[in-house]
């Protein structure tokens, strides 16, 4: 494929991102730790949306505040792995995840290599 070629399947290119940029940005992720006693609500734009501890860790951390923050910090990286998961870890990898099957990945390959960057 030749530059051309690219240059014309741009517009559809940039749709498919920005939809699936917006389905990214409406996602919220619940990531949870100590069987539901902490629950952390997660946008797609990486914002917390809601904390939820439950009345009965609190009583039973007795006043153990590490305790809760540990469930808290175990609730967030439970998030953030569900995010890693459903959209990719790294930038490449989030925008072949964006695109599917749509074919980014071949289209960009010369255009990546001529730019002197190994496609991913």
């Amino acid at each position: 494929m030749d530059l051309d070629d690219l240059m014309k399947n741009l517009g559809p290119l940039q749709e498919s991102l920005k939809k699936a940029d917006a389905d990214r940005g409406g996602t919220v992720l619940e990531g949870t730790a100590g069987g539901g006693a902490v629950k952390i609500g997660l946008k797609g734009d990486l914002t917390i949306t809601r904390v939820v501890i439950a009345p009965a860790a609190a009583a039973a951390a007795g006043g153990d505040v590490s305790m809760l923050e540990d469930l808290v910090q175990a609730a967030c990286n439970d998030a953030l792995r569900q995010y890693r998961e459903r959209f990719g870890s790294s930038p490449d990898e989030q925008v072949q995840k964006m695109l599917g099957g749509s074919g980014l990945g071949a289209m960009m390959g010369p255009l990546m290599t001529s730019l002197g960057r190994k496609p991913s």
